[in-house]
């Protein structure tokens, strides 16, 4: 497949907010399910351009002929996994994921290990969300300044995955070159001002929950 498309949108399997499916679920992006994620895209009325997976949670006959299907077996990583490194792999700078919220447990704390896999140097050109029914997560790499524009008062929390040296400017509780880790340290900030920038100077990398 030859990308034309700028940004892709992820399906996992998780429950998904109509609201949030209908938004985000349009033609100007490539549409990647995510092993059982293609049945939550069907009973939307929806075919994906691409379904990926070791198919454990899905019957392949039940595959649409129009659909690229990708059948990876290894299980040294996770589907979500393979699912966000063969988006980069076709020069895909814009990937969006839905489905994450339920099922099984470890497959929700699963989603998150599967962003701490990636390679930092590798996701400075990519910009990686995650949406919830709550919240919109954003993947955060060293050495990438990142800009927000809130408005005033808007919900906010950060977690790094490992020791980090972070500055975080425009909201209540500010950073400057401060020492993070994986803790509930940056759970229920608040932006002060329009611009909320955040740089991980070492470490990380980072999640961004935006409250919607």
């Amino acid at each position: 497949m030859t990308a034309t498309k700028k940004c892709a949108l992820l399906i996992a399997a998780g429950q998904i907010p109509e609201k949030i499916f209908k938004k985000l679920c349009t033609d100007e992006k490539y549409s990647i399910a995510i092993d059982g994620g293609y049945n939550s895209c069907i009973n939307s009325g929806f075919i994906p351009d691409v379904v990926i997976g070791d198919f454990d949670s899905l019957d392949q006959s039940l595959i649409n002929e129009s659909v690229i299907s990708i059948h990876q077996t290894s299980q040294e990583e996770t589907d979500l996994f393979k699912a966000i490194k063969w988006t980069i792999s076709k020069d895909i700078k814009d990937i969006e994921i839905i489905g994450v919220e339920s099922g099984r447990s470890d497959h929700i704390l699963g989603t998150y290990a599967a962003l701490a896999e990636l390679n930092q140097e590798e996701m400075l050109s990519i910009n990686l969300r995650i949406h919830l029914n709550d919240f919109v997560v954003t993947y955060i790499p060293q050495n990438k300044n990142f800009e927000f524009n809130f408005e005033n008062k808007t919900h906010l929390s950060l977690f790094c995955f490992s020791k980090s040296i972070v500055s975080l400017k425009g909201v209540e509780w500010e950073l400057d070159q401060e020492k993070m880790d994986f803790s509930t340290r940056g759970i229920h900030n608040y932006s002060k001002k329009k611009k909320v920038e955040f740089f991980i100077h070492s470490g990380g990398p980072a999640l961004f929950f935006i409250r919607r």
